[in-house]
């Protein structure tokens, strides 16, 4: 891509840096679990598209992942990732490289029982050719489990989907000073909206969060920034993955506003 996109990889390098702990990667190993309905990933190989900060690689290497392939287009992404690695003593087993899920060549090339990619296909730029290409890298009777933004078509909770297209287009084209103070409006207009209209504590739930092993402050960002940036219905996504790869829906997990619907599809 040609056009500014947000720095995914330095956002999740900071995360592993300074926030990482292993209560986090505990929770992302039990995340990983609970989407993919399983207690061990043993006798299995694990493709993450688009593996970020390298937690759920990481995840599935603790859960005995046979072999485990991880791969980013972000090169800061591809190198905490690395750094991951690195930790549990390179594992033979385990690769890691940059790439796209948009590069036929890559797609035609790697194959697994479990494709994983959270929260990834809608920041591509062609979202749907991602989700198509990912499909089809999955082995027979495998798992495909993906996470996409929620389309929110009216400014209901926060403002709707396409306005917000237009909100981290205008951060990846900012100076740093004016990417600063947009986090911080974020951040002062999340609190005082869970105060005086959620009638709730705002603090505590920073404190307490925790969801997959991630931070609320590089989630942040990460809303705020991504781009780019697409998002579909629940439907629009079974319907495609039904449709155009004749994979059967075994879970889903709506959550409506604008965070990511997640969805476990079983190839035939």
């Amino acid at each position: 891509m040609t056009e500014k996109r947000f720095a995914f990889g330095k956002n999740w390098a900071n995360y592993v840096e300074t926030s990482l702990s292993e209560q986090q990667i505990h929770v992302a190993t039990q995340a990983l679990q609970d989407l993919l309905g399983l207690t061990t990933l043993e006798g299995r190989t694990f493709l993450d598209i688009g593996c970020g900060s390298g937690l759920h690689s990481l995840a599935a290497f603790r859960l005995g992942a046979k072999q485990i392939i991880s791969f980013d287009y972000d090169s800061d992404s591809v190198k905490t990732t690395e750094k991951l690695r690195g930790e549990v003593g390179n594992p033979a087993h385990w690769t890691v490289f940059q790439g796209s899920i948009l590069d036929p060549e890559l797609v035609a090339q790697y194959r697994a029982d479990i494709v994983y990619s959270w929260g990834v296909l809608h920041h591509t730029g062609n979202m749907w050719q991602a989700i198509r290409n990912a499909g089809s890298m999955v082995n027979p009777g495998g798992l495909f489990c993906i996470a996409i933004y929620n389309r929110m078509d009216r400014w209901l909770s926060g403002g709707s989907s396409a306005q917000w297209a237009k909100i981290k287009h205008y951060y990846v084209n900012s100076p740093a000073w004016r990417k600063a103070l947009i986090i911080q409006i974020y951040k002062i207009h999340f609190i005082l909206t869970t105060i005086f209209i959620q009638r709730k504590n705002p603090f505590k739930y920073i404190r307490s969060y925790g969801e997959r092993g991630m931070n609320w402050h590089y989630d942040v960002i990460d809303w705020v920034g991504g781009y780019p940036f697409e998002y579909a219905s629940p439907q629009e996504v079974t319907d495609f993955c039904s449709q155009n790869l004749r994979m059967t829906l075994l879970k889903s997990n709506v959550r409506g506003g604008h965070g990511c619907n997640e969805f476990t599809f079983q190839s035939s």
